[in-house]
């Protein structure tokens, strides 16, 4: 510093605190015989896929319709065209599942396009991995909702059996269900 400068400038990293209001989280509150959920996967991640296709057979087991929708891109002509196919897809649903957030810009394109859900007063339920449940609180929180419902599944799941996978689905698929407000 020079001996005539009696001004100092703090930068701060940090981002814009989130809005002190909220937006309201959606709740199926309802069976899910007659409901069409929406599954949003990634063509990115195979372990996403496979859990699913077996929560789409559980659903329509259950007496849901399912409608899913697969991304492929996050940004650039793609990423647009991935942006309006959610905006769409969140029209035709009554609720539904997004994953995977398994890394860090999945995660935030997941919370997106679940946020997506809730803004049209859907239910929505964010799927992520352990590793990446920070991430995605606080980036649900700085879009303005803070209580979007996050189901966190163990990390990593990409490298593991499908036989794995299969039991993983089993085992999380109440907790989805409760998180959506399904009532019995």
């Amino acid at each position: 510093m020079s001996a005539t400068s009696d001004l100092i400038t703090i930068r701060r990293p940090t981002a814009v605190p989130p809005p002190a209001n909220q937006a309201p989280a959606f709740t199926l509150d309802a069976s899910l015989a007659g409901k069409t959920i929406g599954l949003r996967t990634d063509m990115a991640w195979r372990s996403w896929q496979l859990i699913a296709e077996e929560w789409a057979r559980f659903l329509e087991r259950d007496g849901a319709t399912t409608l899913p929708v697969e991304t492929m891109s996050q940004v650039g002509k793609g990423g647009h065209e991935d942006r309006t196919r959610i905006d769409t897809w969140s029209e035709k649903v009554d609720g539904g599942f997004v994953g995977l957030g398994t890394c860090g810009s999945c995660t935030s394109f997941t919370i997106h396009d679940s946020v997506t859900l809730e803004q049209h007063e859907k239910p929505a339920v964010a799927v992520v991995c352990s590793e990446f449940e920070s991430h995605a609180r606080n980036m649900a929180r700085f879009l303005g909702h803070g209580d979007l419902k996050v189901l966190v599944m163990p990390y990593p799941l990409e490298a593991r059996p499908d036989d794995e996978l299969r039991q993983i689905a089993l085992e999380y698929y109440p907790q989805a269900l409760a998180l959506l407000g399904v009532q019995s």
